[in-house]
């Protein structure tokens, strides 16, 4: 990833995490048009909501089928079986490649396994893709892109801040679908959010770090919205992941090029987790059962706190006194004793004679 970023361009990401806006080349006939793109507010995505459930019941009026009806078409007879082992071989190769690697450190040698990943998971979409095709019909779908299409108005804005179309309806009307259809797709990358690598990336980078830390130290905000956009949310759950990682104690701590490493930080923090709660476990059993081999007896000594019993105390016989000099704090009244030193037994063999006579 370090390769891949250039210290611009992080700066460029971060700063459109934090303000939630992020410049956009838009195709259009008339050529490019820069746009700017923000996540949508609370207030747009009910309303969005409303919109889909209102094209639900338009579709369910005109008689679409339902995605659950395609869905059992597209598996009975058009992804075959050949397909759907074809989909299960390649899963399980993405598997492998993966656990390979965590194994692999040389970032020449990572290049190679990332690519054949990708191209793995490319072949997976394309044989899925013979049947997705049919879901676009259902009322589901239909539904799906009119919520689309309402947060994409909502969330394309000129560079000088203004909303682009003034109404839902105009855009909705727009004749220019190269424009619209360029917004629609962009903008769902963008909805999307930023990929989990980028975002980790993002958050043990200096740039942010130094905001981060800051805020923690002095709790300042480090964003202005109330509500939080999925990158935000993103880059402040792994900021707190990584910052766990640096405040570990340094026997503990992995070494630098692990931490840049996600895979293998990933598989370092599982093995270490994994250590931390076997011993809590080993911890609790002895515990127990230092517990339980101190219950046959009373302790007239218990963490260096005294204890003082009375002869009338019915766990008298039972204590087990240490050779601890006795104190009674300034208590005359009452005699602490051994219950069988000789002073004990002979105190009980006058008290016998007592009640004979």
């Amino acid at each position: 990833m370090a390769e891949e970023i250039s210290f611009q361009e992080t700066e460029e990401i971060l700063e459109s995490i934090i303000n939630n806006q992020r410049l956009v080349k838009i195709d259009s006939k008339d050529g490019i048009k820069f746009l700017v793109f923000s996540h949508p507010a609370a207030d747009d995505i009910l309303r969005s909501r409303r919109t889909r459930e209102l094209a639900l019941l338009e579709a369910e009026k005109e008689g679409l089928p339902s995605l659950e009806d395609i869905n059992e078409l597209i598996e009975q007879k058009i992804v075959g079986q050949v397909d759907q082992e074809q989909i299960k071989e390649l899963e399980d190769k993405i598997v492998a490649q993966k656990r390979v690697l965590q194994l692999t450190k040389i970032p020449g040698r990572r290049t190679p396994i990332e690519e054949a990943i990708e191209n793995y998971s490319n072949e997976i979409e394309q044989l899925k893709a013979k049947g997705e095709m049919y879901q676009y019909h259902s009322r589901e779908k239909k539904a799906d892109e009119e919520a689309l299409l309402y947060l994409a108005w909502a969330a394309t804005q000129t560079v000088e801040g203004h909303t682009y179309w003034d109404s839902f309806q105009a855009f909705e009307d727009e004749t220019d679908l190269s424009l619209r259809n360029s917004v629609l797709q962009t903008f769902g990358k963008f909805n999307r959010g930023l990929p989990v690598k980028t975002i980790r990336y993002i958050s043990r980078h200096g740039l942010w770090r130094v905001r981060y830390v800051a805020a923690l130290k002095t709790g300042g905000s480090l964003f202005d919205l109330e509500d939080l956009t999925p990158d935000q949310l993103g880059l402040l759950y792994w900021s707190n992941y990584y910052q766990s990682i640096y405040e570990m104690m340094p026997d503990d701590q992995p070494d630098d090029e692990t931490i840049q490493n996600d895979e293998a930080l990933d598989k370092y923090m599982e093995s270490y987790f994994k250590q931390r709660e076997k011993e809590r476990n080993e911890g609790k059993v002895n515990r127990r059962n230092t517990s339980r081999k101190g219950k046959s007896k009373l302790a007239a000594w218990d963490r260096s706190d005294e204890l003082i019993i009375t002869p009338s105390h019915p766990d008298y016989m039972k204590i087990e006194y240490s050779e601890e000099r006795i104190k009674s704090e300034g208590t005359s009244e009452v005699e602490v004793m051994a219950p069988n030193s000789r002073r004990a037994r002979n105190r009980r063999s006058l008290a016998r004679n007592r009640q004979g006579s």
